[in-house]
């Protein structure tokens, strides 16, 4: 699998497995309120353990902090800004929770691969 795709499995598990109803329902609460920020710290530890343990190798800190930066701000920016339901809003798009959570989705899946890009 190439680094994408195990990024994708992480991100699944991060943002489904690991977030529980109190997560999801308290997220966009605030921007700097407890839910959002666990949320994005478990989130970010799945994702740094995916893209670091495949490597095998040692790794610079600069390239781990960057890295995880990267991750836990641009999931920030996503989740509790609510970024998928202004961008719909802005398009005049419906707000049906399945197209709010697919274009979140879509979002979360093009951070992953701009960190694959431009990041790392």
């Amino acid at each position: 699998m190439t680094l994408f795709e195990w990024l994708l499995v992480g991100h699944l598990i991060g943002d489904w497995v690991f977030q529980n109803d109190w997560m999801a329902r308290h997220k966009q609460d605030g921007l700097f309120n407890r839910a959002i920020l666990i949320h994005c710290a478990i989130y970010t530890a799945v994702l740094l353990l995916i893209y670091f343990l495949p490597a095998a190798q040692p790794q610079s800190l600069r390239v781990f902090l960057r890295v995880a930066i990267f991750v836990y701000l641009s999931h920030w920016l996503i989740d509790a800004t609510g970024l998928a339901r202004r961008w719909m809003r802005f398009f005049k798009q419906t707000d049906a929770l399945f197209m709010r959570i697919a274009v979140d989705q879509i979002l979360h899946v093009i951070a992953l691969a701009l960190l694959v890009e431009f990041v790392a």
